[in-house]
């Protein structure tokens, strides 16, 4: 474990909120918007959920006189243990959200919870109007479907490509089909909500691609913290409004496993690196 921590600290801001205001505080001096997320997901107990629900609430009360927003993940809060709790949870932090004029994103996770997902996402909405918004995966065959329900409803949309294993029966397999899509989906996004919404990817050819669209400043541009340090400035310095995903929490071993649970994700890794220095 500890010898995968110098590799972590690149894409964990820190173990706690306090040490990861450091991180934050740079950020932001420097121009960019963040979403904070405290690592964890498929919480064993109720109590983690409290937890979990206790470092957002911590977060949205110490930044409550600026405009940053927070990243969760429902598994997390509780909702595969027991789905009333996890509604309340989410429910204080939303109202919390609202009173200070911040932002929470539901990340959407394995297939198993997206039906429960964007049914919390859509109650949540009606209660805290321009508060709520929710990740949507362009790999997933039904992601049109549900960005047309969310979209009547005036839901803000961070469109991502999807990092889970699905069956091939219900998601794209190829890179190629998962990009494509990738960009039809911005493209009825872009005409057809004045919610600002969001576009989270590394993918070069997608990004300019929508950056060479006349309506490209409809959209915040989202990046994991760590990585494509030199794209996230790139951006920005082009007047693009940059938010940077900002993971932390003492949990962070699983996080740092996802990015290299693959070669081919070691890989890219690498080539990121590689090209912030090239």
């Amino acid at each position: 474990m500890k010898l995968l921590f110098p590799f972590a600290k690149r894409y964990i801001a820190g173990d706690d909120l306090e040490s990861a205001q450091s991180t934050a505080n740079k950020l932001t001096s420097n121009g960019f918007e963040l979403s904070f997320n405290y690592v964890g997901e498929y919480c064993k107990t109720i109590e983690e959920a409290r937890q979990a629900q206790n470092q957002y609430s911590k977060i949205l009360n110490y930044y409550q006189n600026q405009t940053i927003d927070i990243s969760i993940k429902l598994s997390q809060f509780g909702l595969l243990l027991n789905p009333e709790v996890c509604e309340d949870l989410v429910r204080q932090i939303a109202e919390q959200a609202y009173n200070n004029g911040q932002t929470i994103r539901f990340d959407m996770e394995h297939s198993i919870i997206t039906d429960r997902t964007l049914d919390l996402c859509l109650r949540m909405n009606k209660e805290f109007p321009r508060t709520i918004g929710t990740a949507l995966q362009a790999r997933l065959f039904r992601t049109k479907d549900d960005m047309i329900e969310l979209m009547k409803n005036n839901v803000s949309v961070r469109l991502v490509k999807g990092a889970y294993v699905e069956k091939q029966t219900i998601a794209l397999k190829s890179y190629q089909d998962i990009q494509v899509n990738y960009l039809q989906l911005i493209k009825l996004l872009g005409n057809n909500t004045n919610r600002k919404c969001a576009v989270a990817t590394h993918d070069e050819t997608i990004l300019d691609n929508i950056l060479s669209r006349a309506d490209a400043d409809r959209f915040d541009f989202e990046f994991i913290y760590g990585i494509r340090r030199d794209l996230q400035q790139k951006l920005k310095d082009q007047g693009q409004k940059v938010r940077i995903y900002l993971p932390y929490g003492e949990n962070w071993l699983p996080y740092a496993l996802r990015r290299l649970r693959e070669w081919k994700n070691l890989v890219f890794v690498l080539r990121s690196v590689l090209k912030e220095f090239s």
